[in-house]
């Protein structure tokens, strides 16, 4: 996944109809640098809301309302070949992309209007741009992540997040209307309602089956989780437990510099007493359960009732699952379950975590089913989830534990980046990171682009790597990459944001010199101390000089200071 270029129609917040060019980006980690305020984040939130709106254009179960309020067209490339070839089920005949075997590393071009809801997608062959259906557009995992208090680049994830569960509760709200015992003129007239109002979720059977028993069965799919994942307290700890399903080797290489980083114990609890759930996902709580052991379940509550568990297929609609992975069947059952593949886990965890949306403001839900929603979401933290870890516990590999709870913020910060990144690397995904370092001490942020670039899953073709863009305040992190890999923000005089590249080379150079050249400092030492020198130079040089050898301690500036004023 490589992000090409994003031209803006119209305006968003401090960002108005502007050209982002990525072109000259080399390898796979960008910064955005700047001063605060100057507007990294809020390219990261637009980069967020495009994608989101492109994934619920494209997707029948989800539905768009209204225009995003501006416009935009997106250029980005993917690695490895298409998904959609010639003989793919819905291809049509002539379409661009019936090609044998697919199109190698594909180039796409999405635009869209200000006032529109339907995007047109292109891809580049033969030199030119060639329409394609939005359903051909191939999207790429969306990853964010906020260290900070910045709410706004995760409300694109949960405008996505609130479709899914809209789906799911009409779904459900089905299966009950169904349960019990009905005459058929009566099932098939609810079934009927249902298609009715809800063709995006629901379809009828086809041919002899809909002769044969009409409105008695309609078609319902998988409803697949959104393509856009959001790291959050909550779906950062089911990230670290999908490390279960890696080898330790793996975990060890990546996660080097963490003491800390094996699951040994998982505690999952689950509760649909909420009273919405996907059939899927009760599968997957079954599974787990079948991996953990009988005596690995600790029910909460009542038994369900006849009703219930006609719905559920669950003898308790909440318990605890504990998944001991000291034990070599429990781990390997695990993996074998999970195809090995981390992801696969995690997919089956955050859609059942995602239903959690219906803790949300019932206010708040409805505005983020506006598509031209931009306002700052409240997410409650730690609030009750139908699915959550209530402890997962880490070892060093040997005989030392330690729960995630007790980890320092930086310990946390860095094992949960680290384990996002080699998870979803393996996929195309754009990873949007904003200051994703900034709990971690100056030894590690000098070390932290090696870790992030060994945790990202390389493949032969540069093309076929994921990509993160991540805004930062680090000089740190600018002096591991070349400057073609370095974005500069900042606002001109009638307060415009302007992003452009930066003119110095930034590998390898100093700390002293990024700080002063492209963060906005003359003096690397307080400016507390810089005004308490500025008032002892008031007093004359020789009361300025003793205090500099009384107070300062050692710095470049110090030596300055006394060599001038010794002369």
């Amino acid at each position: 996944m490589r992000l090409l270029s994003l031209k803006l129609d119209g305006r968003y917040k401090g960002l108005k109809n502007q050209y982002f060019d990525f072109h000259c980006t080399q390898g796979n980690i960008v910064a955005l640098i700047g001063l605060n305020g100057s507007g990294k984040s809020q390219l990261l939130e637009l980069i967020a809301e495009a994608f989101a709106f492109l994934e619920r254009t494209q997707r029948s179960d989800f539905k768009v309302k209204a225009p995003l309020g501006f416009g935009f067209e997106l250029t980005y490339q993917l690695g490895g070949t298409t998904e959609h070839s010639a003989g793919s089920a819905g291809m049509e005949c002539g379409s661009p992309l019936a090609v044998a075997g697919g199109n190698s590393n594909p180039r796409f071009k999405v635009t869209l209007g200000q006032a529109s809801k339907e995007p047109k997608a292109f891809i580049w062959l033969a030199d030119t741009w060639s329409e394609i259906r939005i359903e051909e557009l191939e999207l790429p995992f969306i990853v964010g992540y906020s260290s900070g208090q910045n709410e706004n680049l995760q409300r694109s994830f949960m405008k996505n997040a609130v479709q899914y569960f809209e789906v799911q509760r009409i779904r459900l709200k089905r299966r009950k209307a169904l349960a019990g015992k009905l005459e058929d003129f009566q099932h098939a007239e609810i079934n009927r309602q249902y298609l009715d109002k809800y063709p995006h979720i629901f379809s009828p059977t086809e041919g002899e089956a809909f002769e044969q028993d009409g409105y008695l069965a309609l078609r319902e799919a998988d409803t697949p989780i959104s393509r856009a994942i959001y790291l959050d307290y909550d779906s950062a700890g089911l990230m670290l437990a999908c490390l279960a399903v890696l080898p330790v080797d793996d975990v060890e290489h990546f996660l080097s510099e963490v003491t800390f980083k094996h699951p040994t114990r998982i505690t999952l609890q689950y509760d649909f007493r909420g009273g919405v759930a996907e059939e899927d996902a009760i599968r997957d709580i079954r599974m787990l359960m079948r991996i953990a052991g009988e005596s690995s379940f600790n029910p909460i509550g009542r038994e369900a009732t006849s009703s219930q568990y006609d719905t559920y297929e669950l003898e308790y609609l909440a318990g605890q699952i504990t998944l001991d992975l000291t034990n070599q069947n429990v781990a390997a059952d695990l993996r074998e379950s999970n195809y090995g593949d981390p992801i696969t886990l995690f997919r089956r965890l955050y859609k059942l975590q995602q239903l959690g949306v219906k803790n949300l403001q019932y206010a708040l839900r409805l505005q983020l089913q506006k598509d031209n929603f931009l306002g700052t979401v409240k997410k409650p933290l730690k609030t009750k989830l139908p699915l959550s870890i209530t402890e997962l516990v880490l070892s060093d590999g040997n005989d030392r534990t330690v729960c995630l709870d007790d980890l320092s913020d930086g310990e946390a910060q860095l094992i949960e980046v680290l384990a996002t990144a080699r998870i979803f690397s393996a996929e195309r995904t754009l990873f949007l990171f904003d200051e994703p370092e900034t709990h971690l001490n100056p030894s590690w942020r000098t070390y932290f682009h090696n870790h992030l670039s060994k945790a990202m899953v390389l493949s032969g073709d540069s093309e076929g790597q994921a990509q993160v863009f991540l805004s930062t305040h680090s000089p740190f992190m600018v002096s591991s990459l070349k400057k073609e890999d370095v974005l500069l923000f900042e606002r001109d005089e009638s307060g415009q944001i302007q992003m452009q590249p930066i003119g110095s080379q930034t590998y390898g150079a100093s700390f002293e010199v990024l700080i002063k050249n492209h963060f906005g400092l003359q003096s690397l030492i307080s400016q507390t101390v810089v005004e308490e020198i500025r008032e002892q130079l008031k007093q004359g040089d020789v009361q300025a000089l003793r205090w500099i050898h009384e107070n300062l301690g050692m710095s470049p500036e110090k030596a300055y200071l006394v060599r001038k004023l010794s002369q």
